[in-house]
């Protein structure tokens, strides 16, 4: 009888022993699952609303992932303003609307958000309100002396807005995009151009992008702020610095990221993963005015 009760209670024993390490395990799973939810939260960039199934393409879903946030005053407008169109009958043009802005509404009469609209001539932000080019960043007396005696590009994020000089004159002006997340570009795969003083490392054309200008990115500044955040080692580091300093062609595989360009097959979005996207005509004049060597400036 002795023998029986030890039996049954080292099997008890054994069931509560299984049973805490099945509770221990789904309590994991569910922490895990806790944790996964809460990094796509944090995230600034990701809306978790998105529904990216149905979208192949990887600009667009970079663009639909990623974007800017609406101005609730602006946003407040916006339905006011497409009923307006509506009932104004306005195609393919802009309008003034309700709340005294400006706004550019398709071939349909549905009003574009966040992109160039189709000519190129001006970009609209994600409550449709026009932006005017003129309105940047860009300072055109630094850009007179940094384009003497050379070429240079300087392109404004926040207005969309890039201009080609020479030799202290801005020559002509362009409407671009860039990456699909604001900020500036810190690690790889964060999808944001970078912000900074930059010269043109490499040439090459691809049927992809068309022409191709590569950046020295990351340049001096970068791979001391990758170093100093852990990202990059200091063997890394020198030899990114090093590769500035002599106007090579830096590292591009670094978690700091690469490969960022001046290139063709620009999309009306920002869409790429850091890049500078430009039309198709307009980047082949680029490329056949700007060499190795000269300097990109890119604010916001």
């Amino acid at each position: 009888m002795t023998e029986f009760l030890n039996t049954g209670e080292k099997n008890i024993n054994i069931f509560i022993n299984v049973f805490r390490k099945m509770l221990l395990c789904a309590f994991l799973i569910f922490i895990n699952v806790l944790v996964v939810k809460a990094e796509d939260l944090d995230d600034p960039y990701l809306d978790v609303s998105v529904n990216l199934q149905n979208i192949t393409n990887p600009a667009e879903r970079a663009a639909a992932k990623y974007h800017p946030i609406s101005n609730p005053l602006h946003a407040a407008g916006m339905l006011e303003a497409q009923e307006a169109a509506r009932n104004n009958g306005v195609f393919s043009s802009f309008m003034t609307c309700p709340d005294g802005f400006l706004r550019y509404f398709n071939e349909n009469g549905e009003m574009l958000r966040d992109q160039l609209i189709p000519d190129r001539s001006a970009y609209v932000d994600i409550d449709g309100i026009k932006l005017d080019p003129k309105d940047n960043n860009i300072n055109r007396t630094f850009m007179k002396y940094a384009s003497h005696g050379r070429r240079a590009l300087a392109y404004d994020k926040s207005s969309h807005y890039m201009e080609l000089w020479f030799n202290g004159n801005m020559v002509k002006s362009y409407m671009v995009t860039s990456g699909a997340a604001e900020g500036d570009k810190e690690k790889q795969g964060d999808y944001r151009t970078p912000v900074g003083y930059f010269y043109i490392c490499e040439k090459k054309v691809s049927d992809s992008l068309k022409e191709e200008m590569g950046l020295n990115y990351p340049n001096i500044e970068d791979a001391r702020r990758g170093l100093k955040s852990g990202l990059i080692s200091s063997t890394i580091a020198d030899q990114l610095i090093s590769a500035s300093r002599n106007l090579q062609k830096p590292l591009w595989n670094t978690a700091l990221g690469g490969a960022i360009e001046v290139h063709g097959q620009g999309e009306l979005m920002d869409a790429t993963r850091g890049c500078i996207g430009v039309y198709n005509e307009w980047v082949k004049e680029i490329y056949d005015v700007m060499e190795v060597g000269d300097r990109v400036y890119i604010v916001e």
